[in-house]
C-alpha cells in the first residue's frame, strides 16, 4: 500500500468539513505520525505514541483516532490498493494541480497510473434513453480501445455506461469519481462495477474519507475533479437541470474542451446538449468525431475492420433490409417484420446473422444498431 500526504497552506481552498479535519491534524502533528497510520493501517494512537512527542493531549488523540477510523479503507475492497495522495505531491495527477479549488488529498484505490492517462469524461443525465446509454457505451467501447481512460461518476444511467462500455474494450480502464468516500459506494447497486473496474486496473477516487455518506452538495462538488482529470469532457444527454452540465461549465472554466451528442428536438433529456451545442460545444454523433475534434487517431474496430472488406462481408438480402430499418432506438422482431415487409422467421434468421458480424445488439428493450 502506498500512502503519500503533504499539506499546502498557500492556496484558498474550499473544504469540506472531513478536510477541515485533515488541515487540522496535518498543522497539529508531525507528518511522519499521520503517515504512519494511514501506511500501515494501526492503532493511529499507537503511531502517535510512536513519535517524539512526549506529550499527547487527550483532545486530540480523540481526533486522530476518529479521522483515522474514517479514512480506513473498507473490508469489501479486500487486498485493493489504496492510496491517499496529498495537493502538489509529486504523484498528485498534473491535470488537477492547476484547477481552480483543487482537492486537498485525493484517496484512492487502485492502480494510481490511471491518472497519468490521457483521459475523456463521459457523463449524463441519469434517467437516460436506452438509445442514450447504448450511445454512451459504444463510445466509450471505441475510446477505452483506442488507449484513451475512461472517466465518470459512477452514476445510474450515462456514467454507469460510460464505466462499462470502455471495461468492455480490450484492455480499456476507467475512472470512477465518487460523491462519498468508499465506505459508502453509491448507489449500492454498483459495487459490483466498482470491483470491475478495479480488476480491469482501473482506479477509484474520492477526496472524503472512507466514512463520509453521500450528501447532495458533495455531488456537484466532485465533478470538478471529472471535468479536471480529463482533456476533454464529452455530455451524452443531459436535461436543463442535469447535474452533467455543472461538470461541461466546469470543464470550460478550468480550460478543458467540451462537446455534445444532439438529440431529438423533442426529447427533455437533451434538451441541455442542445443549449450547450448553441453556446458553442462541439456537436458530437460518435467516437470518431471526437477523436477529430481533439486530432486523436482511434483504433479500428473489429466490426468496422470487416464491414470495410467487402469480400469478407456478404449480407444476405434479409439482413440487409433489417440492417436498414435498425437504429439506436430499439425494436421488437415484430416491428422489424413489419418494417423490413419480412415475415418473422426471416427477421429472426436475419438478426442472428448480424449478431454474429457485430452489427447488430439484443438490449432489454429490443435489438438496436451498433454500426
Amino acid at each position: 500500500m502506498v500512502t503519500m500526504m503533504r499539506f499546502m497552506s498557500g492556496p484558498t481552498l474550499v473544504c469540506t468539513p472531513a478536510t477541515r479535519r485533515l488541515c487540522t491534524l496535518l498543522t497539529q502533528w508531525p507528518r511522519q505520525a499521520i503517515v504512519s497510520w494511514l501506511r500501515q493501517q494501526v492503532s493511529p494512537l499507537q503511531a502517535l505514541q510512536s513519535t517524539a512527542q512526549p506529550q499527547v493531549h487527550a483532545k486530540r488523540k480523540k481526533q486522530v483516532s476518529a479521522f483515522a477510523q474514517e479514512a480506513r479503507l473498507p473490508a469489501f475492497f479486500g487486498s485493493a490498493d489504496f492510496a491517499a495522495v496529498g495537493l502538489f505531491d509529486e504523484s498528485d495527477p498534473a491535470p488537477l494541480k492547476n484547477i481552480p479549488y483543487p482537492p486537498l488529498v485525493l484517496f484512492c484505490v487502485g492502480n494510481l497510473s490511471a491518472l497519468k492517462d490521457c483521459c475523456v469524461a463521459v457523463v449524463g443525465a441519469r434517467k437516460c434513453t436506452t438509445a442514450g446509454r447504448t450511445l454512451a457505451n459504444t463510445m466509450a467501447t471505441e475510446l477505452a480501445a483506442s488507449g484513451l481512460t475512461i472517466v465518470s461518476g459512477l452514476a445510474l444511467g450515462i456514467d454507469a455506461a460510460a464505466h462499462r462500455g470502455a471495461l468492455s474494450a480490450n484492455a480499456g480502464r476507467t475512472v470512477a469519481v465518487l460523491g462519498a468516500g468508499f465506505a459508502h459506494l453509491y448507489p449500492r447497486q454498483h459495487r459490483r462495477l466498482a470491483m470491475s473496474i478495479l480488476t480491469a486496473g482501473g482506479l477509484l477516487v474520492s477526496e472524503y474519507p472512507s466514512a463520509m455518506p453521500p450528501r447532495p452538495y458533495q455531488f456537484p462538488e466532485r465533478n470538478r475533479l471529472i471535468s479536471g482529470l480529463s482533456e476533454l469532457t464529452l455530455l451524452v444527454e443531459a436535461g436543463e437541470q442535469s447535474g452533467s452540465l455543472i461538470t461541461a461549465r466546469l470543464a470550460l472554466e478550468q480550460g478543458r474542451d467540451v462537446c455534445a451528442v444532439p438529440g431529438s428536438a423533442l426529447s427533455p433529456q437533451s434538451a441541455g446538449c442542445h443549449r450547450l451545442i448553441r453556446q458553442g460545444a462541439a456537436l458530437v454523433t460518435n467516437a470518431q468525431e471526437v477523436a477529430e475534434e481533439m486530432g486523436w487517431e482511434l483504433a479500428p474496430q473489429p466490426s468496422q475492420l470487416a464491414a470495410s472488406d467487402s469480400a469478407a462481408l456478404e449480407l444476405g438480402t434479409g439482413a440487409t433490409a433489417v440492417l436498414a430499418v435498425l437504429g439506436a432506438e430499439p425494436r421488437q422482431l415484430d416491428e422489424i417484420s413489419v418494417l423490413a415487409a419480412l415475415d418473422p422467421q426471416q427477421v429472426s434468421q436475419s438478426l442472428v446473422e448480424l449478431q454474429l458480424c457485430g452489427f447488430v445488439r439484443y438490449g432489454p428493450d429490443g435489438y438496436i444498431r451498433v454500426l
